[in-house]
């Protein structure tokens, strides 16, 4: 008996002092590995679909896709119109295969490298006034959230609207599929904008598929932009978002308001548009944002036509677009 008790001592004994030896461990919720701040390459991207149904991409999709190789972004982002959809007449069929087309195409190859991939939604994904659009995006969506690689830090709402985070920048996603914002969005990102991450962060970047003004004359009319972009615009000034990421215009066109930068993604689908007041020829765009460790708001940016692969020098853009219910100003005005 005495043996057994001596045994028990020693064992209990060294079991703590191999306990003690052990560091302590900190139990991290999976964004705050991504808080450090790093350089950061984006590939922007918005617009990819062709006409109504269709299944098929334009050939500069699968390009700029192919190009991601060579390029070695640290994210993805897409401001909308990854299908072509918002049309009464396309069957249930007809979505999931148009949605089917963009797994193969785009999200597969995107998967395959590993390199997050934040979207948002456009009118031609998930209109709120399509509900069978809307239910079969959120559907596709669900099955594929683990191919964004995104590392979330609220998804409760996704892919409709929805926060993430890279290399010390924090990322949101907004519903802007149509002119009016729902009220609970705007709530949802008070608390996000209020949280730690965003706190924290060097940057803070909204990608929306309408933007607030419009810059090309198909799209200078209500229901084509933000239906109060005023009041849109002193929002994000009160919460700290400092970029903007629209699409929905087909026109590249980095503008500036109130200090707050308004990104105007190109299109690389079909139909690019001119630039309202500006007689230079439409072109299809991608860009490349590359935000530095320090002076992050002070991000360059280099953009591509896919079709001619030039850049396109945004200082040969005109230096404001005057549309129904605003102007804006070229980024360095």
């Amino acid at each position: 008996m005495l043996h057994m008790l001596r045994f028990f001592f020693c064992f209990t004994t060294i079991v703590v002092a191999i306990s003690a030896c052990k560091p302590s461990t900190t139990i991290t919720t999976p964004w705050q590995a991504e808080t450090e701040a790093k350089p950061l390459k984006i590939v922007v991207i918005s617009d990819l679909n062709a006409s109504y149904g269709s299944t098929e991409y334009p050939a500069e999709v699968p390009y700029v896709i192919s190009k991601l190789d060579s390029i070695k972004p640290d994210i993805i982002l897409c401001a909308g119109d990854m299908v072509a959809g918002q049309k009464a007449t396309l069957t249930e069929q007809n979505i999931l295969d148009m949605w089917a087309s963009f797994k193969t195409i785009v999200l597969e190859p995107i998967k395959t490298s590993q390199i997050p991939f934040g979207f948002t939604v456009g009118n031609h994904d998930a209109s709120p006034t399509y509900a069978l659009d809307r239910r079969l995006a959120k559907d596709f969506w669900a099955q594929n959230a683990a191919a964004t690689h995104l590392t979330f830090v609220d998804s409760t709402h996704f892919p409709f609207y929805y926060s993430y985070i890279k290399n010390g920048v924090f990322f949101i996603s907004w519903d802007a599929a149509a002119a009016q914002i729902p009220a609970e969005v705007y709530n949802w990102m008070k608390v996000q904008l209020q949280s730690n991450p965003a706190q924290k962060a060097r940057l803070r970047m909204l990608l929306g598929h309408l933007p607030l003004y419009p810059i090309v004359e198909a799209k200078n009319k209500k229901g084509e932009v933000n239906a109060a972009p005023d009041s849109a615009l002193a929002f994000f000034k009160n919460y700290g978002i400092d970029v903007y990421i629209s699409g929905h215009q087909h026109a590249y066109y980095p503008a500036k308001k109130q200090n707050i930068r308004l990104f105007n993604a190109g299109a690389i689908g079909n139909g690019p548009r001119a630039i309202l007041g500006h007689n230079a020829p439409a072109q299809k765009a991608y860009s490349i944002i590359e935000i530095p460790v320090t002076g992050a708001k002070n991000f360059s940016h280099q953009t591509y036509n896919p079709v001619s692969n030039s850049i396109i020098d945004y200082r040969s853009l005109p230096d404001s677009v005057v549309g129904f219910n605003g102007v804006v100003f070229r980024q360095d005005q």
